[in-house]
């Protein structure tokens, strides 16, 4: 191949490796709950089968052809979930709080989660083999650069379709034609790809695809009587989300509605009898619209309707029975909820947190455990802020799980200095806890008050630095440490197999292995970071990864065209570290829009672009691109791992942990220099 055959190959071939990254994280997470859960355990699998791809490229040829078989059988496997019962796994044991029913025996589920993991693995492996025969045929800084570029394409163009709303089978169908320059001359590849998008096919009229969730919409089936559709079901990444229902008094006279209406009518009704007749109403997590119908049905001259999911806001706008969001006194706002409290400063007389789902969505696109930043301390201040004097504070809530509904008390405890009331509407086993106001307010005679039941715990409350809502205590869940602890086993044996490779031991591996922890758990905070900012929306994510690789670029670009001194690389990254870490990013918030998204990019990015220049430096340096690339992804691995940290100590622990990996990849620098000075001297 000519060198611009060498680079188009390159590109192709980076692009494909992460665009296939983000549709595991995305599809495999989906259709299988519980790796979702489990959060960034399929990014490192794709981590590893990358970096071991590239490290031993010229071996793994031969197994290129297992691509399409090992993708194809995966995509089956998912596709059937429900057939093979391996949707919803047993993973609760207690100590963490999954949604979904619990069918197999925790022995199972681990075993076929590590399949999986395998398989990701296995299907990446070929991938980062086409990587580092593209990387290989090129100088060193051309050929990274290219990837870089290669690489941000396919997060721009994932990205891009998650935009567009398309189902996996698009997605899928844009990999399959750009897998075929590699495969043109194997006809069984090639009718393998075919069967692999066919593995994702299928007619579901009644399924749309958001940028967070997969979306299935079901009609209530009702008597007759009713006449027109008087509600529907919203599942989201298969769990129940949320009903859509008329709950307009005319219908629940009839008598005969089925009880979810009944129930759902005492569960929106309370704030309104504990506060009449509120004015201006806010609700977060405005959903299909149920809150704002109620709003307006009790007098609201303005509702301000907060949804993250423009889709599921959409099916509300098509579909409400009532047509709240029809009505002229209401706004809708398509942003996150944390988002919006720390941009407005209109003032209500009730902010209602609706049934926010804080669990589901955060599993699709982001590689995070942030529950959204929704429910904690710091959240209900700010919606605090936002209330008139006397004005009420609303939390509906249901898990069932008992020290959830502690936590959310506590956490509201925290907030607004006294406890909160508590009262059991029986709707989906839910609470709805009240603040403000209102909280001294008779309520109805058939919704218990569950007040008595509760005790104040200071110790125990979501915060911004531990926002984990669902964790029962400050420890890695047993289900996760044993996961994680079978794959890094498995992990480390493919690796110790790897490292036999020509060419691996080079002297700056272990400085690059070093720099790709450090560049992961940066991405981490700084997603950390932008998410408390702006929210928790899957743009910012896909912003954050973007900047990431195109600050790479520039400092690619510029130790390219002129070479930067390694340790000026490393006291601008050390500076750029501490003032990450030292800045109190709340006092962004008191800036306009344009100022804060510039101060904080200019903020979080720094550290990028320094350590982008460091690894630059070095990159030139290695005997082979390709190999010292794909170590750099596999200690990409140990980031992942070592991010589990913040499950114990929390978010801030994450600039810690750069710093200290970092500070160890210039100790390496100092260990090189000393090898390089005894081989000059001959004394090695």
């Amino acid at each position: 191949m000519n060198d611009r055959s060498k680079a188009w190959w390159l590109f192709l071939a980076s692009f494909l490796g992460l665009y296939f990254e983000l549709f595991i994280i995305r599809y495999v997470s989906t259709e299988i709950r519980t790796l979702a859960y489990f959060k960034n355990l399929p990014l490192i699998a794709c981590f590893l089968g990358l970096g071991v791809g590239m490290v031993r490229w010229e071996r793994m040829k031969s197994m290129r052809h297992l691509f399409p078989w090992v993708a194809t059988t995966l995509l089956l496997l998912v596709h059937n979930a429900d057939l093979l019962n391996i949707r919803h796994l047993r993973f609760t044991i207690g100590d963490y709080f999954l949604f979904g029913a619990a069918r197999t025996s925790i022995l199972v589920s681990v075993l076929v989660v590590t399949v999986l993991l395998g398989m990701i693995v296995a299907m990446c492996i070929p991938l980062g083999s086409l990587i580092g025969e593209g990387m290989a045929g090129l100088p060193a800084l051309r050929g990274y650069g290219i990837n870089l570029a290669g690489s941000l394409a396919g997060i721009l163009s994932f990205t891009a379709a998650a935009f567009l709303e398309w189902s996996p089978l698009p997605v899928l169908a844009v990999a399959a034609v750009l897998l075929v320059p590699f495969y043109r001359r194997q006809r069984v590849s090639l009718a393998l790809l075919a069967c692999m998008l066919a593995a994702t096919a299928g007619n579901e009229p009644n399924t749309y695809w958001s940028p967070y969730y997969r979306v299935d919409v079901q009609k209530i089936q009702g008597p007759d009587s009713w006449g027109k559709a008087r509600g529907y079901f919203v599942d989201v990444n298969y769990d129940y989300h949320q009903g859509m229902l008329d709950l307009t008094p005319e219908f629940l006279r009839q008598g005969d509605q089925i009880q979810i209406f009944t129930d759902a009518a005492r569960n929106y009704n309370l704030p309104y009898q504990l506060a009449p007749h509120p004015a201006e109403v806010l609700v977060v997590g405005a959903g299909t619209g149920n809150d704002t119908a109620v709003a307006l049905r009790h007098g609201a001259e303005r509702v301000d309707a907060v949804e993250i999911d423009p889709v599921i806001l959409r099916l509300g706008r098509e579909l409400h029975p009532e047509r709240p969001y029809d009505s002229p006194k209401v706004t809708l706002y398509n942003t996150d909820a944390r988002a919006f409290l720390k941009a407005t400063h209109h003032r209500y007389d009730l902010i209602l947190f609706a049934y926010l789902d804080s669990h589901t969505v955060f599993s699709s696109l982001s590689s995070l455990r942030l529950d959204n930043y929704v429910y904690t301390a710091e959240a209900f201040r700010e919606a605090r802020r936002l209330l008139k004097p006397g004005g009420t504070l609303s939390v509906s809530f249901a898990s069932g799980e008992t020290f959830v509904e502690t936590r959310m008390y506590n956490t509201l405890t925290a907030a607004f200095g006294t406890p909160p009331r508590v009262f059991q509407t029986g709707y989906h086993g839910g609470l709805v806890f009240v603040e403000g106001g209102a909280k001294s307010a008779t309520a109805p005679a058939n919704v218990p008050d569950v007040s008595a039941s509760f005790t104040p715990d200071a110790r125990d409350v979501a915060t911004d630095n531990w926002p984990f809502l669902y964790l029962k205590s400050r420890s890695i869940p047993a289900a996760l440490a044993v996961v994680l602890l079978l794959f890094l086993g498995g992990a480390a044996l493919l690796i110790s197999r790897t490292i036999g490779a020509p060419g691996f031991r080079q002297e700056y591996h272990f400085q690059v292995f070093l720099l790709g922890a450090g560049f992961l758990l940066l991405e981490t905070k700084s997603i950390t970071e932008m998410a408390l900012l702006f929210g928790s929306t899957w743009s910012v994510n896909a912003i954050v990864i973007a900047a990431f690789l195109t600050m790479a670029l520039l400092a690619n670009a510029l130790v390219s065209w002129r070479p930067v001194r390694m340790a000026t690389s490393y006291a601008g990254l050390f500076a750029a570290l501490l003032l990450s870490v030292l800045v109190p990013y709340g006092l962004l918030n008191a800036l306009s829009l344009g100022p804060r998204v510039l101060v904080a990019s200019v903020v979080i990015a720094l550290p990028v672009f320094f350590s982008g220049m460091v690894f630059s430096t070095v990159f030139q340096r290695v005997a082979s691109p390709g190999s010292a690339l794909g170590i750099n992804l596999l200690g990409a691995i140990v980031g992942g791992a070592l991010e589990n940290l913040v499950l114990i100590v929390g978010t801030k622990v994450l600039g810690v942990l750069a710093i200290a990996i970092y500070l160890a990849s210039t100790m390496s620098t100092g260990a090189i220099r000393r090898q390089a000075g005894l081989r000059a001297t001959g004394q090695e």
